[in-house]
């Protein structure tokens, strides 16, 4: 029989992309809070451990090993008592069930996967993603009280930005406002010409430095901004996570498509302006203060149509973005306490 107070020893799982692996980090917070002596590890896909590398409430940050020997051999030396598999994934829930962790809980996934949870959870997507990850937590008894993620920054990533600052003049009292144009899928993407637009905006208004961050193939496409631009914007292009995020933390304001950049923004409290064309509102947009999004809220799909199902209406998602002019977005910027 599960007791909770016997668990000294918990394992979190989720392998996810950027976004996904900010939006989880509560469940850390809830966990540690309830679990206050406990060791917590947590195993994140490779290149992810930045986002959650300086989190207080973590005992180890493990890197998802591609040999399934060595990944059941990782696990199974540490000798945890519950697994926490924030993923629908029954080959996770096996790794943990072969790696002889006692209790397991996760989503349901399929006949089998209930089977070796312990305890099994809807996978509920009709709510904010942070919400999901928060009923694995809450079918525990635990009582949740901030859903927020929170991303931490070491002294690595900001002794970066600082050399950063430095080395493009931006240490002085102006603003800083950054600017992502770039996404996973072009059909995400406001066009590079309406972020130029917005970008001498923001300059002409606030007096603000702009910083313009893309991923590390989408150069091209902060070239492509800061070209349109009358002014001289910095670009940041090739920054890791714990980078990006002791950038994010120093900015007064970003603007963002609807992206990983976006959520890990929100995770360091930066007020940020989110651009929505194609994907679920209630899912995915950023529902806590100081933060505020624009988006064509008319258009029915945004409430139904998962990520997946967008892939069959990129022409309707082009259209959403369309319908979002800089003025708008400017008229946002303008109301949003920052």
């Amino acid at each position: 029989m599960f007791a909770p107070e016997q668990i000294e020893r918990i394992l979190i799982i989720r392998l996810a992309p950027l976004g996904e692996t900010v939006l989880t980090t509560p469940v850390i917070r809830a966990l540690r809070h309830h679990f206050r002596e406990a060791y917590i590890a947590y195993m994140v896909a490779p290149t992810r451990e930045d986002l959650v590398s300086a989190n207080p409430h973590l005992n180890e940050v493990l890197t998802y090993q591609v040999s399934v020997p060595k990944l059941i051999y990782q696990i199974a030396r540490r000798r945890f008592q519950m697994a926490i598999v924030l993923q629908p994934t029954f080959r996770l829930v096996l790794h943990t069930c072969l790696a002889r962790i006692p209790f397991r809980i996760g989503f349901e996934t399929n006949a089998g996967g209930q089977k070796l949870l312990s305890l099994s959870v809807p996978n509920n997507t009709a709510q904010h993603e942070a919400q999901r990850y928060l009923d694995v937590v809450r079918a525990l008894g635990i009582e949740v009280t901030d859903d927020e993620p929170e991303v931490f920054v070491d002294s690595t990533g900001t002794a970066w930005v600082n050399n950063f600052f430095e080395s493009q003049k931006l240490k002085d009292s102006r603003p800083i406002i950054g600017l992502n144009p770039g996404a996973a899928t072009a059909y995400r993407r406001w066009e590079a010409s309406n972020f130029a637009v917005l970008g001498d905006q923001l300059h002409e208004r606030y007096g603000a430095h702009i910083v313009i961050t893309t991923g590390p193939r989408e150069g091209e496409l902060a070239a492509q901004v800061a070209k349109q631009m009358s002014y001289s914007p910095a670009i940041v292009s090739q920054a890791t996570p714990m980078e990006l995020a002791a950038l994010l933390q120093r900015c007064n304001l970003y603007i963002s498509n609807d992206t990983g950049p976006m959520h890990l923004s929100t995770a360091v409290k930066t007020p940020t302006v989110a651009l929505f064309g194609a994907s679920n509102l209630g899912q995915w947009a950023p529902p806590w203060d100081k933060h505020a999004v624009v988006a064509r809220t008319t258009c029915p799909f945004m409430k139904t149509l998962s990520s997946k199902e967008w892939d069959a209406h990129t022409d309707r998602a082009r259209e959403n973005l369309e319908a979002i002019t800089p003025d708008m977005v400017m008229t946002t910027v303008e109301k949003l306490q920052w």
